[in-house]
């Protein structure tokens, strides 16, 4: 860090209800970290008051160390946790880094140290709460002085990292190849026979067709992820008008991915992708009946993520699909092919293999989509994980 700058650090550790999580800056006293640290100090709010970390009572720990809680202390029982364990795991982990070396010991009166500490009102074990917090602390100082994370593990961890606490993986499709299912039955109960058989890989796509939609409503996306949470949902809702707004209507029914016409008025087209890149979800060209879906990306100012072809298209025609749209764009394709010819598809480029009724109306649903997933090499990964050593 520069003289006058600060470094940000930031850790999660241990199991609820006492799991902590530390935000912290560290900086010189006579930059922005020391303006915070005594306005802080100098302008408590009620239910947020700071306080000094200490070793223990009248000694408090170099460099200066301010404690601020995140979760409001409303009763005498949540003052205590800050007041007891959390304030002496916060200043034996400062001291602790200046005694290993990862706060240099001649910055002790230099800098100001500021750390927000997460203590869950149901916590309850005050040596978890002392251990988690003192290893988060520690954790996050050591981060901070480091620099950690820099630009390349960001984008490296992105598409494979979830927060332990959302209980479900964020999925954007970054790490292709992926199964899709298409499930165009208009029977719920049928419905969830198939979801249930289907293997719990976070490989597998589901695309609730436009007949499921049209019967149960676009509600149906947030059954699906009841019963999948680690599944990306696919609406395909065929939008050939009002684009925006269908588009929103899908995304707040919990849909990841929503399908549009590519029949649809141009207009109606970039209006629907504009409206999912500013929703969060991916937009996805579903060009049946369209004779050169080249011709139509090439007409978009603004480009689909997913386009989905039928039949059998060349290696080349993938390529030139995936290079009109950017080089994140996937491909998708939608055709009752099996494991080989799935193989073979990912292998010209596509990063979606759609199968429909091959898999939904097979005798043994989770064996046949197995071997799909086999085929293409699709693996379960953690996705749960609390990273802490890089």
């Amino acid at each position: 860090m520069t003289s006058q700058g600060f470094s940000i650090g930031e850790a999660l550790v241990g199991e609820a209800p006492e799991i902590a999580h530390i935000d912290l800056i560290v900086g010189s006293k006579n930059g922005p970290a020391g303006q915070a640290f005594a306005t802080s100090l100098a302008q408590p709010r009620m239910g947020h008051t700071p306080i000094m970390a200490v070793i223990r009572p009248n000694l408090p720990v170099k460099p200066a160390t301010l404690i601020v809680p995140k979760v409001t202390l409303r009763d005498l029982e949540a003052a205590e946790r800050i007041f007891g364990p959390a304030q002496s795991a916060v200043a034996k982990a400062v001291a602790d880094a200046v005694d290993e070396g990862i706060i240099p010991k001649e910055q002790a009166e230099e800098l100001a140290v500021i750390v927000s500490v997460f203590i869950h009102p149901r916590g309850k074990d005050f040596q978890r709460i002392y251990r988690y917090n003192y290893a988060a602390t520690k954790l996050a100082l050591k981060r901070a002085m480091a620099g950690f994370p820099d630009i390349n593990v960001v984008l490296e961890e992105k598409p494979k990292a979830a927060h332990a606490m959302i209980g479900f993986r964020i999925n954007n499709l970054e790490e292709p190849p992926y199964l899709g299912v298409e499930l165009v039955h208009d029977d719920w109960r049928r419905i969830e026979g198939i979801l249930r058989d289907l293997p719990r890989r976070d490989g597998i796509v589901i695309k609730a067709g436009a007949p499921l939609i049209k019967k149960y409503g676009i509600e149906v996306c947030q059954k699906i992820h009841e019963m999948r949470p680690e599944s990306v949902v696919i609406a395909d809702m065929k939008s050939l008008d009002t684009g925006n707004l269908e588009a929103r209507m899908a995304g707040d029914s919990t849909a990841d991915v929503v399908a549009f016409s590519a029949l649809a008025p141009l207009k109606t087209q970039e209006r629907f992708i504009k409206e999912c890149r500013t929703i969060g979800v991916l937009a996805y060209m579903d060009t049946i009946n369209v004779a050169d879906p080249l011709e139509i990306i090439g007409r978009l100012e603004v480009k689909p993520d997913i386009v989905e072809l039928r039949g059998k298209p060349t290696a080349d025609m993938i390529s030139k699909v995936k290079e009109a749209c950017g080089k994140r764009a996937l491909v998708a394709l939608a055709a009752e092919i099996d494991t080989v010819g799935a193989k073979e598809a990912v292998k010209s480029g596509a990063a979606i293999i759609m199968v429909g009724e091959t898999i939904t109306e097979s005798a043994e649903i989770n064996r046949t989509a197995s071997s799909y997933l086999e085929e293409l090499g699709i693996y379960e990964v953690d996705q749960f994980r609390v990273m802490t050593d890089f």
